[in-house]
């Protein structure tokens, strides 16, 4: 029980920069992503399952999301924090591809799961000095929301796009620093297990964006079919985020696909400083 206390403080003091302790000795403070910082995003994500598995049994809590079509706003009813909800529905979900982002910011991870296989927008816990900057988590944490938004995007995984919808939410920690909660699904096994096909689909969607300089409305035709895919999964936001424009993203601005290229002429240095403002 000590220890258990113990370990709870620290995750507590360790949330923002503000009497963190990080902070008992700044010489050593590195915008990297070291082991530390590694250990503690793994640690995060196992208090994050257990607690979800101690507070939100699996058939209860898949019961109310079935009734509340899997809106984040669910956390309301289940008497949990957003973060616990989001986590735990990636689990209890008959739908496996799921990925999940607890993000305080650039190279700040507290919690990730990627069921879905999706690559992360930081580099793989890597720095990086280009990392793209439409990926929703990062949109999320340059302009705040009071309210979730859901954003339908492209993303090339082994060389084949692959289309994922997320619901994003900004959450503001003890210390007053801003964090987003990103819960989302690869929208591919569903689109082939209802027959359609989501590589044929996910190149003209990427195609129309990136003709459009990286964003555009989603067809009539394919927003049929991704509401079909809504209503059978019963997810809210995948229909919400046909309200927006598709969005192409990649694993570093390195690759962007768009054209012109989002880093085109910017040098690393200047990429860095524009992603910290």
């Amino acid at each position: 029980m000590r220890f258990a206390q113990r370990d709870g403080l620290k995750n507590v003091l360790s949330v923002g920069h503000t009497n963190s302790w990080e902070d008992a000795n700044p010489a050593t403070q590195t915008s990297e992503l070291n082991s530390q910082d590694i250990l503690q995003a793994w640690r995060d994500f196992e208090s994050s399952f257990f607690a979800g598995a101690l507070l939100c049994p699996k058939v209860p809590f898949r019961q109310l999301l079935d009734r509340s079509g899997y809106e984040i706003d669910v956390h309301l009813k289940a008497g949990v924090s957003p973060s616990v909800a989001m986590r735990r529905m990636t689990v209890v979900s008959p739908y496996p591809h799921w990925h999940y982002f607890d993000a305080y910011g650039q190279n700040k991870l507290k919690a990730v799961y990627r069921g879905n296989g999706i690559p992360l927008p930081w580099g793989n816990m890597r720095k990086v000095n280009d990392p793209c900057q439409h990926w929703a988590v990062f949109r999320r944490l340059s302009e705040p929301l009071a309210h979730s938004s859901a954003q339908i995007s492209i993303l090339n995984v082994n060389d084949e796009p692959r289309i994922y919808c997320c619901e994003s939410v900004n959450m503001t920690d003890p210390a007053g620093n801003n964090r987003v909660l990103c819960a989302g699904i690869d929208l591919n096994p569903a689109i082939d297990a209802q027959g359609g096909n989501s590589r044929a689909i996910a190149e003209e969607l990427k195609s129309l964006c990136v003709d459009k300089g990286g964003s555009a409305t989603i067809p009539r035709s394919i927003q049929k079919e991704f509401t079909t895919i809504a209503k059978i999964l019963n997810i809210n936001w995948i229909e919400r985020g046909l309200e927006n424009q598709a969005r192409v993203i990649c694993s570093r601005g390195a690759v962007c696909p768009r054209k012109p290229s989002c880093y085109q002429q910017c040098s690393e240095y200047d990429v860095f400083r524009s992603n910290e403002v």
